[in-house]
């Protein structure tokens, strides 16, 4: 074995502020993470204002799809919902969806990987 010098009560003194820094530390900064979270959000919308509303608008349409097909009658399994023709919104969702889903998606993927990159941190 080798010889190891004695841990004196100083070393534990130091050891425990250290401790006491790093613990101060990592409570400041989670509650200073959602304003940080927030402010990185509001600079995104003041720059792109346009893209930040329709990104609003587009998960607000899609949580109302989501909402309504899951509460809708015959939403259980197994169950076939019998219809004559789907209204006009339906149809048109259907074909908007997918032709903007891809830009939101591409969106929303961009801003969490500023908001996550190293740079910003």
């Amino acid at each position: 074995m080798k010889n190891r010098r004695s841990i004196t009560e100083e070393d534990l003194l130091v050891t425990e502020a250290l401790i006491a820094e790093s613990y101060g530390r990592l409570k400041e900064s989670v509650v200073q993470a959602p304003s940080r979270a927030l402010g990185s959000v509001g600079g995104t919308i003041r720059r792109h204002p346009f893209a930040a509303a329709a990104t609003a608008i587009i998960g607000g349409i899609a949580a109302y799809v989501i909402i309504t097909r899951m509460t809708s009658p015959g939403a259980g399994a197994g169950q076939k919902e019998e219809r004559s023709h789907p209204g006009l919104g339906h149809e048109m969702q259907a074909m908007i969806i997918p032709l903007v889903a891809p830009f939101v998606i591409g969106y929303i993927q961009k801003y969490i990987g500023s908001i996550l990159s190293p740079e910003n941190r």
